[in-house]
Order: structure tokens, then sequence, then C-alpha cells
């Protein structure tokens, strides 16, 4: 293997014992292959982590940026201006916008009338710095404004039932009636906009988000009635006036409708986020002369595993015939459920009373063995390879 060319990559192991650890302790056990290219891929399957990861293994400029937050509170945050398949693309992470736990002091009044106006505000900030593509990942956003605050900060004209503007201030859904797109058509033309989704349901109807979003944050059963009746107007006028139908695209209530919102606009959104990744970063090219792949990751089951990171990679080095190796400390996963012939998985044997160098001598003795038994592993599997 002096001469080979290796993969690592980890997903968080346990509470205490990191994605990064994980890659350590990899190169560690294959610590006799001085002369091995070894390549180990920063990502450690958190969304929330993707833009630091990305901009270690891609470069970019990491943006601050100030803006409204849901209830007008100033808010900061950092966005990655990195290029992709040679387009300067912006990469923003919305759960930091209005996660549950950045809401948890608002009261069911703030709640009501928070807007996603500070998304809007982010989104162009980013075309100001010349994006060519806009990227937002969502997952724990809990704004229940279907994206129309978003939309008056790219230049959506609202109106209501009596033709009036509503204001900037508040949630516009609660009394939307009709919309006026030209501002932001114009300010976004020329601009790839893309949305990567953990979920797959929808901005209104029976598998509403947005509505679901209100349930679980507190919203009162009225209120939840108005937005919801005030969102099916919405997706009504889509229909008519940009012939799409939010009822039936997946992932456009993710973010209590922003998906939707940004649909509106010509957004792609995916559920696929890894797979996304991969395709940006040409993996398929970069890693054309990788010989074998070492992955971890803490259980091979069939509900989590198939979409996390370590779970695509296996995937898409057994579609390119790599050689995978896949540590895991829990295999749920049948084998006739997981017919991927080039990926070679071992569930990791716990070591006793055996010494090994470890990445930090003051783990628990129970992070020790599992530390231990990474290494120990990986030494003995890269000796039949």
């Amino acid at each position: 293997m002096s001469f080979m060319k290796i993969l690592l990559a980890s997903q968080d192991l346990s509470a205490d014992l990191s994605a990064a650890v994980g890659r350590q302790l990899m190169q560690q056990g294959l610590a006799d292959y001085a002369g091995a290219d070894l390549i180990s891929l920063p990502f450690d399957g958190q969304q929330e982590d993707l833009i630091a990861g990305l901009q270690k293994w891609n470069s970019g400029q990491l943006v601050d940026f100030t803006y409204y937050g849901p209830n007008w509170e100033s808010a900061r945050v950092t966005y990655l201006l990195t290029t992709l398949s040679g387009k300067l693309t912006a990469i923003i992470d919305t759960s930091v916008f209005a996660n549950r736990q950045s809401i948890s002091h608002y009261d069911e009044h703030d709640l009501f009338h928070a807007s996603s106006y500070g998304l809007g505000q982010l989104i162009l900030d980013a075309v100001t710095n010349e994006a060519q593509e806009v990227v937002l990942l969502i997952d724990d956003t809990c704004v229940i404004d279907g994206g129309l605050g978003m939309l008056q900060a790219l230049g959506a004209l609202i109106a209501d039932e009596s033709g009036d503007p509503i204001p900037v201030g508040e949630n516009p859904l609660i009394n939307f009636d009709q919309i006026d797109f030209s501002k932001p058509d114009d300010l976004l033309k020329g601009v790839k906009l893309t949305v990567l989704a953990r979920e797959t349901s929808t901005y209104t109807g029976g598998n509403s988000q947005l509505v679901e979003t209100g349930k679980e944050i507190g919203i009162l059963p009225e209120h939840l009635v108005r937005l919801d009746l005030r969102s099916a107007a919405f997706n009504r006028l889509m229909r008519k006036e940009r012939e799409l139908d939010l009822t039936q695209i997946s992932g456009s209530g993710a973010g209590g409708g922003i998906a939707g919102a940004l649909a509106c606009l010509g957004a792609e959104i995916t559920d696929s986020t890894y797979a996304w990744l991969f395709e940006q970063l040409k993996f398929a090219e970069v890693f054309a002369d990788v010989d074998v792949a070492f992955l971890a990751i803490d259980q091979v089951n069939q509900t989590r595993f198939p979409t996390s990171f370590v779970g695509e990679l296996a995937r898409f080095f057994d579609q390119q015939q790599i050689r995978t190796i896949l540590f895991t400390l829990i295999r749920i996963t049948p084998a006739e459920a997981w017919n991927l012939p080039h990926v070679s998985t071992f569930v990791l044997p716990k070591i006793m009373g055996i010494k090994l160098p470890v990445a930090d001598e003051t783990v628990t003795t129970a992070n020790r063995e599992l530390e231990q038994s990474l290494i120990a592993t990986t030494h003995e599997v890269a000796k039949l390879i």
C-alpha cells in the first residue's frame, strides 16, 4: 500500500469521539504505509458544519454579514463565497437564522409575526458580492411566513385584499392577497438559486410543513388556520401566474415555506445534499485514481444511514467501483438491504487490555477502547488490501 492513494472520511462515532478524531485514528492505523497518499475529507456529516468543511476543501472567502433577525433584532451570520463548477457561489446556512434555540425566548405573538426578511437581505448581499449562484442550506428554520418576508427584502411588492401594500415589519403572509415579482425577477436574472433541504414536505396542503412547524412552536389554532388559508391563496396565485403548484413540489415546505418561495424565483430544490456536493466538487474526477477508501460512522441502519454523508459516500464509491472499507459500531441493516459489492462493512470489536497510541491521552476508558479498536482494525484490514 506504500504507493496507493487512500481516502479517509468519518462522521462522529460517539458524543465524545468526533469525525476529525476518527480520521486521525484511521490515519494512525495506516502508519506503516508512510509512502501512501492519504486524503482526509474535512466533512463531518453535520449540515451546520458543511460551510466550514467546504471552505477547508475548496477554499473561498468567509463573509460576515449583519441582518435583521425574525423579530427585527440585529443578527450576524457568516456565509461562504467559493467557486463551484466555474461559478462564484454563495453558500448560506439558514438554520442559524431562526432555529428552535434562537427563538426559544419568543412568545406566541413574536412567533406569529416573525418575518424571513433577513434571509432576503443575505441573498441580496451575496448577489451584491457578484455571486452567480446562491445555495441555501435549510434545516431547522422556524419562521412561518411562507418565505414572503424574504421576497419583500428582494423587492417583491406584497399587498392585502384591498390592494394596499403590506409594510415591511410584520409577517406578510397573515394578510397576503397579491404579489408583484418584477423587482426580484430583475435582480436575480442570471443568478442560479439552489435549495438543499432535508425534508420532502410541501408548501401547503395535507403535507404542509408551514402548518406543522406552527403547531410545534406553539402557534394558536386560529392563527394556524389563517396562515393555512393564506398559503393556499399564495399557491393558487402561483399556479395562475407562474404555472407552479407548490403542493406538488417536494421540499417546498422546508423552512416554513422558504424553499417554496424560492421555487417561485426559479430555485431548484434537492433533498440530496451530499449527492449535490459530490457533483459540485467533481468527486468522480478527483477520486478517479483512489485505490481504497476507509470510512467510519456510528451506525449502519435503514433510516438515517442511507442519506448520511458516509452513507452517500459509500454508495458513490461503490458506483465508481472503488474498494471501500466501512467501519461502524452497530450494524442494523441486513446484508440483503445493503447491496454494495465494493463496500466491506466491519463492526468494530471491543478491545481491552492493550495500549496503542491514541489521539488524546485524556479520553475516558470507554472512548480509549473505541479509539484502540479503530486503530487496530484499520491496521489489520489494511494488510488484506
